[in-house]
Protein backbone atom coordinates (compact mmCIF):
# COMPACT_ATOMS: atom_id res chain seq x y z
CA UNK A 1 0.00 0.00 0.00
CA UNK A 2 0.81 3.42 -0.48
CA UNK A 3 0.37 6.54 2.15
CA UNK A 4 -2.66 7.56 0.72
CA UNK A 5 -4.31 4.02 0.26
CA UNK A 6 -3.15 2.66 3.95
CA UNK A 7 -4.46 6.45 5.19
CA UNK A 8 -8.22 5.86 3.56
CA UNK A 9 -8.13 1.94 4.46
CA UNK A 10 -7.23 3.52 8.22
CA UNK A 11 -10.00 5.58 8.07
CA UNK A 12 -12.64 3.11 6.72
CA UNK A 13 -11.99 -0.14 8.66
CA UNK A 14 -10.39 -1.76 5.48
CA UNK A 15 -7.57 -4.54 5.31
CA UNK A 16 -4.34 -3.06 5.96
CA UNK A 17 -0.70 -4.30 5.50
CA UNK A 18 0.28 -1.93 8.43
CA UNK A 19 -0.59 0.34 10.55
CA UNK A 20 0.33 3.98 9.81
CA UNK A 21 3.32 5.03 11.48
CA UNK A 22 4.04 8.80 12.13
CA UNK A 23 4.19 10.40 15.87
CA UNK A 24 2.89 13.39 17.28
CA UNK A 25 6.16 15.56 17.04
CA UNK A 26 9.21 16.64 19.59
CA UNK A 27 9.90 19.87 21.96
CA UNK A 28 13.34 21.66 20.65
CA UNK A 29 14.81 20.86 24.02
CA UNK A 30 14.14 17.03 23.52
CA UNK A 31 15.61 17.67 20.47
CA UNK A 32 18.47 18.63 21.65
CA UNK A 33 18.99 16.26 24.43
CA UNK A 34 19.11 13.50 21.60
CA UNK A 35 21.81 14.97 19.36
CA UNK A 36 23.63 15.25 22.38
CA UNK A 37 23.04 11.66 23.09
CA UNK A 38 24.69 11.14 19.50
CA UNK A 39 21.49 11.44 17.65
CA UNK A 40 22.24 13.03 14.17
CA UNK A 41 19.17 14.53 13.51
CA UNK A 42 17.84 11.41 10.41
CA UNK A 43 14.69 10.56 11.14
CA UNK A 44 14.64 7.30 8.62
CA UNK A 45 15.59 5.50 11.58
CA UNK A 46 12.33 6.10 13.21
CA UNK A 47 10.78 4.66 10.23
CA UNK A 48 7.90 7.42 9.91
CA UNK A 49 6.07 7.98 6.66
CA UNK A 50 5.22 10.54 4.47
CA UNK A 51 2.50 12.50 5.29
CA UNK A 52 -0.52 11.61 2.94
CA UNK A 53 -1.84 15.13 3.71
CA UNK A 54 -1.25 17.88 1.16
CA UNK A 55 -0.33 21.64 2.08
CA UNK A 56 -2.94 23.84 3.48
CA UNK A 57 -4.44 26.17 1.55
CA UNK A 58 -5.83 28.56 3.70
CA UNK A 59 -4.70 28.84 7.37
CA UNK A 60 -7.68 28.41 10.07
CA UNK A 61 -5.90 26.45 12.61
CA UNK A 62 -3.73 27.05 15.79
CA UNK A 63 -4.08 28.11 19.06
CA UNK A 64 -4.25 31.90 17.73
CA UNK A 65 -7.00 33.27 16.01
CA UNK A 66 -6.97 32.95 12.12
CA UNK A 67 -7.08 37.03 12.02
CA UNK A 68 -6.26 38.73 8.47
CA UNK A 69 -4.48 40.67 8.63
CA UNK A 70 -2.50 39.10 12.33
CA UNK A 71 -1.81 41.82 14.95
CA UNK A 72 2.12 41.83 15.01
CA UNK A 73 3.69 39.50 17.16
CA UNK A 74 6.43 41.90 19.51
CA UNK A 75 7.68 42.34 22.50
CA UNK A 76 5.72 45.25 24.27
CA UNK A 77 7.73 45.42 27.58
CA UNK A 78 10.37 43.21 29.68
CA UNK A 79 11.22 42.63 33.50
CA UNK A 80 14.29 40.83 34.85
CA UNK A 81 12.61 37.56 34.59
CA UNK A 82 9.88 38.00 31.95
CA UNK A 83 9.57 39.10 28.26
CA UNK A 84 5.78 40.05 27.73
CA UNK A 85 5.05 39.40 23.92
CA UNK A 86 1.86 40.49 21.82
CA UNK A 87 0.83 37.67 19.87
CA UNK A 88 -0.86 37.50 16.28
CA UNK A 89 -4.36 37.00 18.08
CA UNK A 90 -3.85 40.47 19.78
CA UNK A 91 -3.23 39.61 23.54
CA UNK A 92 -0.29 39.39 25.20
CA UNK A 93 1.85 36.19 26.75
CA UNK A 94 4.78 36.51 29.27
CA UNK A 95 7.76 33.96 28.91
CA UNK A 96 10.93 33.75 31.09
CA UNK A 97 13.75 35.10 29.50
CA UNK A 98 15.54 33.11 26.95
CA UNK A 99 12.48 31.37 25.92
CA UNK A 100 10.85 31.79 22.63
CA UNK A 101 6.80 31.54 21.54
CA UNK A 102 5.41 28.33 20.87
CA UNK A 103 8.77 27.10 20.80
CA UNK A 104 9.53 24.32 23.74
CA UNK A 105 7.82 22.79 26.54
CA UNK A 106 7.56 26.11 28.13
CA UNK A 107 3.70 27.10 29.04
CA UNK A 108 3.36 31.37 28.86
CA UNK A 109 1.79 33.05 31.61
CA UNK A 110 -1.30 34.73 29.49
CA UNK A 111 -1.54 38.50 30.88
CA UNK A 112 -4.27 39.88 28.40
CA UNK A 113 -6.89 38.50 26.18
CA UNK A 114 -7.75 39.93 22.77
CA UNK A 115 -11.24 40.45 23.70
CA UNK A 116 -11.75 42.18 27.08
CA UNK A 117 -15.64 43.55 26.63
CA UNK A 118 -18.04 43.64 23.85
CA UNK A 119 -16.35 46.54 22.28
CA UNK A 120 -13.00 44.73 21.09
CA UNK A 121 -14.77 41.88 19.67
CA UNK A 122 -17.09 44.44 17.75
CA UNK A 123 -14.51 46.62 16.54
CA UNK A 124 -11.39 45.30 16.31
CA UNK A 125 -11.37 41.63 16.35
CA UNK A 126 -14.36 40.95 14.21
CA UNK A 127 -13.25 42.77 11.34
CA UNK A 128 -10.35 40.61 10.60
CA UNK A 129 -11.92 37.68 10.47
CA UNK A 130 -13.82 38.23 6.46
CA UNK A 131 -13.28 35.30 4.67
CA UNK A 132 -12.66 37.23 1.63
CA UNK A 133 -8.97 39.21 2.84
CA UNK A 134 -7.25 38.54 -0.78
CA UNK A 135 -4.15 37.90 2.00
CA UNK A 136 -6.14 35.36 3.09
CA UNK A 137 -6.00 33.31 -0.46
CA UNK A 138 -2.62 33.66 -1.47
CA UNK A 139 -1.32 30.37 -0.78
CA UNK A 140 -4.65 29.08 -2.32
CA UNK A 141 -4.13 30.96 -5.52
CA UNK A 142 -0.70 29.62 -6.04
CA UNK A 143 -0.95 25.69 -5.02
CA UNK A 144 -4.57 24.86 -5.76
CA UNK A 145 -3.98 23.40 -8.80
CA UNK A 146 -0.83 21.66 -8.27
CA UNK A 147 -2.81 20.15 -5.14
CA UNK A 148 -5.81 19.51 -7.10
CA UNK A 149 -3.12 17.26 -9.97
CA UNK A 150 -1.94 15.65 -6.94
CA UNK A 151 -5.12 14.33 -5.47
CA UNK A 152 -6.13 13.08 -9.01
CA UNK A 153 -3.26 10.91 -9.31
CA UNK A 154 -3.62 9.24 -6.05
CA UNK A 155 -0.72 10.96 -4.50
CA UNK A 156 -2.19 13.13 -1.83
CA UNK A 157 -4.99 13.74 0.71
CA UNK A 158 -6.65 17.23 1.69
CA UNK A 159 -6.97 18.09 5.24
CA UNK A 160 -8.91 20.53 6.21
CA UNK A 161 -7.47 22.19 9.69
CA UNK A 162 -9.48 24.80 11.94
CA UNK A 163 -9.62 26.01 15.05
CA UNK A 164 -12.83 24.50 16.98
CA UNK A 165 -15.32 26.82 18.08
CA UNK A 166 -14.51 26.31 21.98
CA UNK A 167 -10.48 26.90 21.58
CA UNK A 168 -11.76 30.05 19.11
CA UNK A 169 -13.46 31.79 21.99
CA UNK A 170 -11.19 30.78 24.30
CA UNK A 171 -8.60 32.39 22.46
CA UNK A 172 -10.36 35.61 22.51
CA UNK A 173 -11.20 35.38 26.16
CA UNK A 174 -9.11 32.89 27.79
CA UNK A 175 -11.25 30.09 29.36
CA UNK A 176 -12.88 31.70 32.64
CA UNK A 177 -13.52 34.91 30.67
CA UNK A 178 -15.16 32.63 28.25
CA UNK A 179 -17.43 30.48 30.96
CA UNK A 180 -19.05 33.40 32.37
CA UNK A 181 -19.36 35.05 28.63
CA UNK A 182 -22.08 32.62 27.99
CA UNK A 183 -23.90 34.10 30.68
CA UNK A 184 -22.96 37.65 30.28
CA UNK A 185 -22.67 38.04 26.80
CA UNK A 186 -24.41 35.44 25.20
CA UNK A 187 -25.42 37.39 22.00
CA UNK A 188 -21.82 38.24 21.42
CA UNK A 189 -21.15 34.64 21.97
CA UNK A 190 -23.62 33.33 19.07
CA UNK A 191 -21.79 36.64 17.00
CA UNK A 192 -18.40 35.32 17.37
CA UNK A 193 -19.75 32.08 16.16
CA UNK A 194 -21.73 32.82 13.54
CA UNK A 195 -18.56 34.98 12.39
CA UNK A 196 -16.88 31.41 13.15
CA UNK A 197 -18.95 29.86 10.63
CA UNK A 198 -19.03 32.39 7.92
CA UNK A 199 -14.98 32.36 7.57
CA UNK A 200 -14.50 28.39 7.99
CA UNK A 201 -17.83 27.81 6.21
CA UNK A 202 -16.78 29.99 3.36
CA UNK A 203 -12.76 28.94 2.91
CA UNK A 204 -13.86 25.23 2.80
CA UNK A 205 -16.66 25.62 0.30
CA UNK A 206 -14.45 27.59 -2.19
CA UNK A 207 -11.83 25.12 -1.51
CA UNK A 208 -13.86 22.33 -2.03
CA UNK A 209 -15.16 23.67 -5.61
CA UNK A 210 -11.43 22.69 -6.57
CA UNK A 211 -10.39 19.43 -4.62
CA UNK A 212 -12.12 17.46 -2.22
CA UNK A 213 -12.07 17.20 1.74
CA UNK A 214 -10.68 13.95 3.01
CA UNK A 215 -10.89 15.10 6.45
CA UNK A 216 -11.43 17.54 8.76
CA UNK A 217 -9.43 18.18 11.78
CA UNK A 218 -10.95 20.38 14.41
CA UNK A 219 -8.36 21.61 17.08
CA UNK A 220 -10.58 22.32 19.84
CA UNK A 221 -8.95 21.60 23.46
CA UNK A 222 -12.22 21.25 25.36
CA UNK A 223 -11.16 19.04 28.17
CA UNK A 224 -9.30 18.86 31.24
CA UNK A 225 -7.93 15.99 33.55
CA UNK A 226 -11.41 15.72 34.52
CA UNK A 227 -13.69 16.22 31.74
CA UNK A 228 -15.39 18.90 29.85
CA UNK A 229 -14.10 22.75 30.76
CA UNK A 230 -17.70 23.86 29.63
CA UNK A 231 -20.86 21.78 30.48
CA UNK A 232 -22.43 19.17 27.59
CA UNK A 233 -25.26 21.78 28.42
CA UNK A 234 -23.24 24.99 26.61
CA UNK A 235 -21.65 22.49 24.15
CA UNK A 236 -24.89 22.13 23.08
CA UNK A 237 -26.22 25.40 22.72
CA UNK A 238 -23.29 27.59 21.80
CA UNK A 239 -21.27 25.35 19.49
CA UNK A 240 -23.25 22.71 18.04
CA UNK A 241 -25.44 24.87 16.18
CA UNK A 242 -22.56 26.44 14.04
CA UNK A 243 -20.66 22.80 13.90
CA UNK A 244 -23.57 20.94 12.54
CA UNK A 245 -24.59 23.49 9.67
CA UNK A 246 -20.33 23.31 8.62
CA UNK A 247 -20.54 19.56 8.73
CA UNK A 248 -23.93 19.00 6.58
CA UNK A 249 -22.60 21.75 4.51
CA UNK A 250 -19.48 20.06 3.66
CA UNK A 251 -20.56 16.50 3.85
CA UNK A 252 -23.51 17.55 1.69
CA UNK A 253 -21.50 18.94 -1.17
CA UNK A 254 -18.87 16.32 -2.02
CA UNK A 255 -19.27 12.21 -3.39
CA UNK A 256 -16.73 10.71 -1.03
CA UNK A 257 -17.38 10.51 2.78
CA UNK A 258 -15.92 13.32 4.90
CA UNK A 259 -13.68 12.28 7.87
CA UNK A 260 -14.18 14.56 11.35
CA UNK A 261 -11.88 14.32 13.20
CA UNK A 262 -11.84 16.37 17.36
CA UNK A 263 -8.34 16.91 18.73
CA UNK A 264 -8.71 17.51 22.83
CA UNK A 265 -6.27 17.17 25.42
CA UNK A 266 -7.64 16.02 28.67
CA UNK A 267 -10.17 13.23 30.10
CA UNK A 268 -12.71 13.39 26.86
CA UNK A 269 -14.99 10.46 28.50
CA UNK A 270 -17.63 13.17 28.09
CA UNK A 271 -16.71 14.76 24.60
CA UNK A 272 -16.92 11.41 22.56
CA UNK A 273 -20.30 10.38 22.65
CA UNK A 274 -21.20 14.47 22.48
CA UNK A 275 -19.17 14.99 19.46
CA UNK A 276 -20.37 11.24 17.70
CA UNK A 277 -23.80 12.84 18.03
CA UNK A 278 -22.87 16.07 15.21
CA UNK A 279 -20.75 13.29 13.29
CA UNK A 280 -17.25 13.17 14.40
CA UNK A 281 -16.01 10.10 13.63
CA UNK A 282 -12.28 10.58 14.62
CA UNK A 283 -10.70 11.67 17.92
CA UNK A 284 -6.92 12.19 19.35
CA UNK A 285 -4.97 12.21 20.78
CA UNK A 286 -6.24 10.20 24.15
CA UNK A 287 -4.14 11.70 27.13
CA UNK A 288 -3.20 9.17 29.57
CA UNK A 289 -2.38 11.35 32.10
CA UNK A 290 -5.72 12.71 32.15
CA UNK A 291 -7.38 9.06 32.47
CA UNK A 292 -7.29 8.35 28.99
CA UNK A 293 -7.07 4.06 27.98
CA UNK A 294 -7.31 3.84 24.02
CA UNK A 295 -7.73 0.38 24.81
CA UNK A 296 -10.85 0.82 26.50
CA UNK A 297 -12.27 3.18 24.55
CA UNK A 298 -11.83 1.56 21.33
CA UNK A 299 -14.22 -1.47 22.70
CA UNK A 300 -16.64 1.33 23.92
CA UNK A 301 -16.86 2.58 20.48
CA UNK A 302 -15.49 0.08 18.06
CA UNK A 303 -16.73 2.57 15.07
CA UNK A 304 -14.63 5.56 15.90
CA UNK A 305 -11.01 6.18 14.40
CA UNK A 306 -8.16 6.59 16.77
CA UNK A 307 -4.87 8.01 16.97
CA UNK A 308 -2.65 8.63 19.99
CA UNK A 309 -3.22 6.53 23.38
CA UNK A 310 0.45 5.93 24.05
CA UNK A 311 1.86 7.25 26.96
CA UNK A 312 4.98 9.68 26.19
CA UNK A 313 5.94 9.10 30.12
CA UNK A 314 6.34 5.72 29.79
CA UNK A 315 9.15 6.84 27.18
CA UNK A 316 11.18 8.08 30.08
CA UNK A 317 11.36 4.51 32.23
CA UNK A 318 12.74 1.61 30.43
CA UNK A 319 12.88 -0.73 27.97
CA UNK A 320 10.44 -3.47 29.57
CA UNK A 321 7.77 -0.43 30.65
CA UNK A 322 7.76 0.33 27.00
CA UNK A 323 7.34 -3.53 25.94
CA UNK A 324 4.80 -3.79 28.29
CA UNK A 325 2.61 -0.89 27.07
CA UNK A 326 2.81 -1.13 23.58
CA UNK A 327 1.93 -4.92 23.92
CA UNK A 328 -0.69 -4.16 25.84
CA UNK A 329 -1.99 -1.57 23.04
CA UNK A 330 -0.78 -2.67 19.50
CA UNK A 331 -2.02 -5.88 19.13
CA UNK A 332 -5.37 -5.38 19.86
CA UNK A 333 -5.66 -1.90 18.20
CA UNK A 334 -4.14 -3.98 14.83
CA UNK A 335 -7.16 -6.43 14.95
CA UNK A 336 -9.58 -4.12 15.74
CA UNK A 337 -8.57 -1.58 12.90
CA UNK A 338 -9.12 2.20 12.72
CA UNK A 339 -5.83 2.82 14.49
CA UNK A 340 -3.48 5.52 14.37
CA UNK A 341 -0.28 4.78 16.90
CA UNK A 342 1.14 7.91 18.03
CA UNK A 343 1.99 9.47 21.66
CA UNK A 344 -0.36 11.50 23.38
CA UNK A 345 1.53 14.95 22.29
CA UNK A 346 4.95 15.92 22.05
CA UNK A 347 7.53 14.08 22.92
CA UNK A 348 9.20 15.83 25.84
CA UNK A 349 13.06 16.24 26.89
CA UNK A 350 13.26 13.52 29.68
CA UNK A 351 12.82 10.67 27.06
CA UNK A 352 16.43 9.18 26.20
CA UNK A 353 17.22 9.25 22.77
CA UNK A 354 17.59 5.32 23.08
CA UNK A 355 14.21 4.85 24.16
CA UNK A 356 12.54 6.70 21.75
CA UNK A 357 14.54 4.45 18.93
CA UNK A 358 13.57 1.22 21.01
CA UNK A 359 9.70 2.47 20.92
CA UNK A 360 10.15 3.32 17.28
CA UNK A 361 11.29 -0.45 16.19
CA UNK A 362 8.78 -1.94 18.34
CA UNK A 363 6.38 -0.70 16.72
CA UNK A 364 7.04 -2.01 13.42
CA UNK A 365 8.00 -5.06 14.95
CA UNK A 366 4.07 -5.15 15.91
CA UNK A 367 2.26 -3.40 13.54
CA UNK A 368 2.33 -6.08 10.70
CA UNK A 369 5.92 -4.45 9.57
CA UNK A 370 9.26 -5.53 9.99
CA UNK A 371 10.62 -8.24 12.87
CA UNK A 372 12.53 -6.02 15.67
Amino acid sequence: MNIVEREIATCSFSKLDRLVRRDWGFFEETIARWKSEGWDGNYTQFFFDESPYAEELVNLAGIDLPLQPPFLEEIVKSSEKYIYVRTPSGGIEAFPKGKKRLSGEIMPLYVENPVKNPNYWYDIIKLRLNPDTPERWVTFHKKVNKIAEQIKRGEKLYQAIIIGGYMYLRAMMGPEKTCTAFYDYSEMIHDMMKTWLKLIKTCLLRIQSKIPLFKLLIGEDICYKSGLLISPAMVEEFLFPYYRDLIDSLRNNQKDFLHIEVDTDGNIFQAVPLYMKIGVNAFRPFEVAAGNDVVKYAKEYPNIVISGGIDKRILAKNKEDIRKELERIIPFMVKRGGYIPTCDHNIPSDVPYENYLYYRQLIVSLDGGEVL
